[in-house]
């Protein structure tokens, strides 16, 4: 997964994320070249959640559903990548 700025300016390619006991451990390279691992502790999750408004979160299933459906057609070849 790759997070840009408005500019499109890549900013962090994760690479993995996975779980450490409680913790989320999220691996990848913060500006394209400084390789980094970032803990995410359970009341971080919640937090990041809290930052999101309502109407946010009962979109992110059709957001979720987006990313998908242009995530298999790109994988397809049928839509050029921007």
């Amino acid at each position: 997964m790759k997070m840009f700025s408005r500019e499109g300016v890549e900013m962090m390619e994760v690479k993995s994320i996975q779980r450490d006991g409680d913790n989320l451990v999220m691996k990848g390279k913060v500006m394209g070249s400084m390789s980094t691992v970032i803990l995410i502790k359970p009341e971080d999750c919640w937090q990041a959640i809290k930052l999101l408004s309502w109407r946010t979160l009962l979109r992110m299933p059709l957001i979720l559903f987006k990313g998908y459906w242009q995530a298999k057609r790109l994988a397809e070849g049928k839509i050029a990548k921007a």
